[in-house]
């Protein structure tokens, strides 16, 4: 008979490198689905990053590498958040993040969005890596479950943060809302739908991407600048009222003085 049990927890030593994590030479090809997705995670981000000062940039696919002997060994995750930025990247001369150089940090939040035709390193594989490079927080977003049911899976969302002895631990591994211990916020899952973050956990309060950041702006400039074409108009009435009665006035003036 089956009876409830505590969380069973495995904690481990890692490797700087193993050849298991060597990356392709060929880049794999994302779907246009999965594009997307990872397009408007990092807008979402750079709006973020914008509006509450957090600064850095936010960049998709980039090469991390820390094995100076092996540079084939790296993560290349679908999107990151960068908060201090290398020497030389704003002039275009890093191409990627090599933590053994001198102003190269390690990105404190990485995401990966699992793939139909390469489920298993998102479930299996990939924890390890972050746990080496050190990021501060991991994301596993799975919108159509193609994650292996042999590693408990497949679930829409992973989430791994490292604890106060350095450990990268998965906090949580499940299709309901999470929280971000490191962006404040709730990340809202969804079957088949964009991993969204919001202020709440229902989503009502969901953060805006770029684009939805400069409409948002439009439509005040539109709003404040009809409010300000109503007061002009308001304004016009008025003077032209007060030189009617002006008018009237002087004609009132005339008419007395003639009598």
């Amino acid at each position: 008979m089956a009876t409830d049990r505590p969380p069973v927890a495995v904690q481990y030593s890692l490797p700087n490198s193993v050849p298991e994590w060597e990356l392709p030479e060929v880049p794999v090809p994302e779907s246009p689905e999965h594009d997307e997705m990872a397009d408007r995670l990092r807008s979402v981000l750079l709006a973020w990053a914008t509006r509450t000062g957090a600064g850095g940039t936010v960049r998709r696919n980039l090469a991390i590498r820390w094995d100076a002997q092996n540079l084939r060994v790296g993560v290349d995750p679908d999107v990151c958040w960068i908060d201090r930025i290398p020497p030389g990247w704003n002039e275009g001369q890093v191409g990627s993040l090599c933590l053994w150089q001198a102003g190269h940090f390690v990105p404190p939040l990485a995401i990966e969005i699992v793939s139909r035709h390469h489920p298993y390193k998102d479930y299996a594989r990939v924890q390890d890596k972050y746990a080496v490079v050190g990021v501060q927080e991991l994301w596993v977003y799975d919108p159509r479950k193609w994650g292996p049911k042999n590693l408990g899976g497949a679930v829409l969302l992973q989430v791994w943060t490292r604890n106060g002895a350095g450990v990268l631990v998965r906090r949580h591994f499940g299709d309901e809302p999470a929280r971000s211990r490191l962006l404040g916020s709730w990340l809202v899952p969804g079957y088949g739908r964009h991993l969204q973050l919001a202020n709440d956990e229902r989503g009502t309060q969901s953060w805006p991407s770029l684009a939805e950041e400069e409409h948002a702006r439009a439509e005040q400039e539109h709003a404040r600048a009809e409010q300000e074409h109503a007061r002009a108009e308001r304004e016009r009435t008025r003077a032209d009222r007060l030189e009617a009665e002006v008018e009237r006035l002087r004609a009132q003036f005339e008419k007395n003085s003639q009598s």
